[in-house]
């Protein structure tokens, strides 16, 4: 009998070649286990280990995983009612029902802090064969592909902040335990303050030889591990990827990063601010541009011209849809206490030229072909492909329904300019009303993840915070 890979034609013929090789390394290198791993709604990687004999059945019929996985809040409660009703557009949702989880043959990779262990990256769908409205990936790669069909290629290269730490706890006990449970006590690697000084990188080394030993054994192409200026704070970038490859080495990065530096004994956390004094709020800087058929920068000026045309109305289309498409760059609750004025993070609707303040910062240069724009808006907690999705799908329509370019901004800060969202509800709202985000993410993906993000603000404000007693409780 068929499997579900060949009854749904998932895979292309390179696609084919591709798990025909990898079939046959796993006998030749003596692989042991596999990994299936897959991003959630948060970009978070869910997944299941399997026996490496199993590989052909994977990558025949895939492997299931219960529905609910895609309907979950970060403290791991299912949101949706699942044992009611069918939820429109999500069939077999009801009383838990499997997804399928098919395995991508191009995203598979050796686990070098592990014995004989592979990682493969899995697509999400129904039973159907159609693919899952929810699979975050899948809204990613289509916006890609979309804009390819258009001539153009999109590239985007990391900037990324993140925290680490010295773990401080020893065995877990009962009041580790909830939902979430308690956050790991941590100590900082360094005083702060010290921004890009040689004498905090030799501190900082043995975290940033782990980093660069985890990103070279992925493949990740890691440029830059900086010291940042917050206390146990660093700074890391990665070299172009074209359509979601700068997703997919997020994701990736991320879920990797995390378990290797817990082996040696650190927390590494990409929270936009944590809850630890003196801490700096962390940043995703997205740098993006587009390159034609022949492989040219479209946003590269020549000599004696101010910008692209392309240029113009990719920007354009980015701050038209920014208040919207602000939920899917920052996601947290904690996110939005990070656009402050003055901050080195943006606060209002604008692009500057080469201004730090902005939301968008200009970095074109006649004939430099590294020419590129700078989204400073976003943060490292956020879904990757939801973060390159917004992207995409602002700039292709700048690019289509032909958005005007304001003025750089001269004081990004300025309060006469339009604000970003002051906090994840607005952003939700913005987002859940508006037209072309419906249209452009689906209803189906739209109402289901903004019901997540309600419900997070829903625990958040039935918690009486530090805040709340301080202010209070000697007070009445």
């Amino acid at each position: 009998m068929a499997g579900f890979a060949e009854r749904h034609n998932i895979y292309d013929d390179t696609q084919r070649r591709k798990v025909a090789e990898i079939i046959n390394r796993i006998d030749a290198d003596r692989i042991r286990t596999i990994r299936v791993g897959f991003a959630d709604q948060h970009g978070v990687i869910r997944g299941k280990s399997f026996a490496a004999s199993q590989i052909k059945a994977l990558f025949s019929s895939g492997m299931t995983a219960p529905s609910s996985l895609l309907l979950k809040d970060l403290s791991h409660r299912t949101i949706l009612p699942v044992w009611q009703n069918e939820i429109t557009g999500l069939a077999g949702v009801a009383g838990l029902g499997d997804i399928i989880l098919m395995p991508d043959p191009d995203r598979f990779f050796m686990l070098d802090w592990l014995d004989d262990t592979a990682w493969i990256q899995a697509d999400i769908y129904h039973k159907d064969g159609t693919a899952s409205p929810l699979d975050t990936r899948a809204i990613a790669r289509r916006a890609a592909n979309a804009l390819a069909d258009d001539g153009l290629i999109f590239n985007a290269g990391l900037e990324i902040e993140a925290h680490v730490y010295r773990r401080m706890d020893g065995d877990l006990s009962e009041d580790d335990i909830g939902q979430p449970g308690s956050p790991p006590a941590v100590a900082p690697l360094n005083r702060g303050y010290q921004l890009l000084t040689e004498h905090y990188a030799d501190t900082m080394e043995p975290v940033a030889d782990i980093i660069r030993q985890c990103c070279d054994g992925l493949g990740i192409p890691l440029r830059s591990v900086e010291i940042e200026f917050g206390p146990s704070q660093l700074e890391f970038t990665c070299g172009v990827q074209p359509g979601i490859g700068a997703a997919d080495d997020m994701v990736l990065l991320r879920s990797a990063l995390r378990q290797t530096l817990a082996r040696a004994g650190y927390h590494i956390s990409f929270m936009c601010r944590p809850g630890i004094e003196g801490s700096f709020a962390n940043g995703w800087h997205l740098h993006q541009s587009l390159s034609d058929t022949d492989g040219q920068n479209v946003f590269m000026p020549t000599a004696g011209q101010e910008m692209t045309s392309a240029a113009a109305s990719w920007v354009a289309g980015l701050l038209h849809h920014a208040p919207a498409m602000t939920l899917f760059a920052v996601p947290t609750i904690t996110g939005y206490k990070r656009f402050r004025a003055h901050s080195l993070a943006p606060e209002r609707v604008c692009w500057s030229h080469d201004g730090r303040g902005a939301l968008v910062r200009a970095l074109w240069t006649e004939n430099d072909s590294a020419s590129r724009i700078e989204n400073r808006g976003g943060e490292p907690a956020a879904n990757p492909y939801l973060y390159l999705a917004s992207q995409i799908l602002a700039g292709r329509d700048g690019l289509t329904s032909g958005h005007t370019l304001p003025d750089a901004a001269l004081d990004a800060y300025d309060p006469g300019l339009a604000r970003l969202p002051h906090g994840l509800g607005a952003a939700i709202d913005l987002a859940a009303g508006d037209s072309f985000v419906r249209a452009a993410f689906g209803d189906v993906f739209i109402d289901v993840y903004t019901a997540i993000k309600r419900a997070e603000i829903a625990r958040h404000d039935a918690h009486v915070n530090d805040w709340e007693h301080r202010e209070y409780f000697a007070a009445f």
